[in-house]
Formats: C-alpha cells, sequence, structure tokens
C-alpha cells in the first residue's frame, strides 16, 4: 500500500500533543492536566503514554523542544566546524528572537511555581529549558578556548557575559511590554554587538 502524504501519523500525534502542552502551559502552567493535553491535541490518552512516562516528563519534552528555538543539537554539532564569530552572532539571533517573544516570561513563571513545589522538578525544567541553552554556549566557548581562537579562562562565566549583554535592559523591557518587540535587524545588531565585545574582552 502507498504511504499517504503528510508526516507518518505516530509522529503527527507528538506534534499535536508537543503543540497543545505549548500553549497550555503558558496559560495555566503547572495546573494544565494531561486530560486538557489530549483533548487539545484531539489524540487518546493512552496515546499520550505511549510517548511520555507522564506529566513532568512530557514538561521537560516541550521544554526542550523550545530550547531547540536557541540551538538545534544538530547546530551544535556543525559549530565546531565553523567559524566562530558567525557561528556566535547565529546563536544571538536565535537566542534573541526567542527572548523577544513577549511569552518568555511565562516560562520563567512555570519553572519558578516549579521550584515552589517540587525544587528537584524545577531544576530538570531549567536545564531542558534556559539551561541547556546555557550550557552549549559555554561548550563552544570552551572549544574556542581550545582551538586559541579567543584566550578566556573561564568559558562558563564568558558565556553568562555574552548571554547578559544580549539580555540586557531590552529584552526586560520587551516582556514586561514597556517596550515593542525589537525588528529582525534590532535582533541582529544586538547579537553582533555582544559578540563584538566578546572579542574586546577576550582576544
Amino acid at each position: 500500500m502507498k504511504r499517504g502524504r503528510g508526516r507518518p501519523k505516530k509522529l503527527a500525534a507528538a506534534d499535536a500533543l508537543l503543540n497543545a502542552g505549548h500553549e497550555l502551559l503558558l496559560m495555566h502552567g503547572l495546573r494544565v492536566t494531561v486530560d486538557m493535553i489530549v483533548a487539545m491535541a484531539q489524540v487518546a490518552k493512552t496515546t499520550f503514554y505511549t510517548y511520555f512516562k507522564d506529566k513532568e516528563a512530557f514538561i521537560e519534552a516541550v521544554m526542550l523542544r523550545e530550547s531547540a528555538k536557541t540551538i538545534t543539537d544538530e547546530e551544535f554539532l556543525s559549530s565546531h566546524e565553523d567559524e566562530l564569530r558567525p557561528t556566535l552572532i547565529r546563536f544571538g539571533i536565535q537566542y534573541l528572537t526567542f527572548a523577544n517573544e513577549v511569552r518568555l516570561a511565562a516560562w520563567d513563571r512555570l519553572i519558578a511555581s516549579a521550584n515552589d513545589i517540587y525544587p528537584e522538578l524545577a531544576v530538570r525544567f531549567y536545564e531542558a529549558g534556559p539551561g541547556r541553552a546555557y550550557k552549549l554556549l559555554t561548550e563552544i566557548l570552551r572549544e574556542a578556548d581550545r582551538k586559541a581562537v579567543l584566550n578566556i579562562p573561564d568559558p562558563a562565566v564568558a558565556a553568562e557575559e555574552l548571554m547578559g549583554i544580549w539580555y540586557g535592559y531590552t529584552v526586560l523591557r520587551v516582556n514586561l511590554k514597556v517596550l515593542p518587540p525589537m525588528s529582525p535587524e534590532q535582533i541582529r545588531g544586538r547579537a553582533e554587538r555582544g559578540v563584538d565585545l566578546l572579542y574586546r574582552i577576550y582576544s
């Protein structure tokens, strides 16, 4: 039999669940239930447990998918072969594009609310979300130091500094809705400025 066009049904069901989870978590936080998720995704409850052990594992999967908007695993692996400056600028553009969403604060609230109830769960959510991007950026900078492209004694500190320059006060105001979202041109300019400052510090 010929396979129909489009994504296989199983992958489509997983996508539908993750898409539903994304919206519901932003609206309801940890109060979201599996019943709410499968209802929005229009799949059977058994399908949910085919892919995810429990609600916590599902939330981690949603956070990992959101984190991949900053840098995918494939992009991270290719970064070891690419020139450093374009790699960092690309990272910064993707990071700022994600941070430029006014709903970013909702993800922060999700992690904070998890910490109030289950501190160990909050750590898992952080590592799957913002912590993943920070860790990958640290590894890119560690590789740059190893290759002597830059002189970076502590890559973890350098990654924190660079992300701080990118985020700054502007993204805070965007997420507080007292400043309109940045344009693509503003995002690129901010990403490039951050990388230029990093080079000045560690050249």
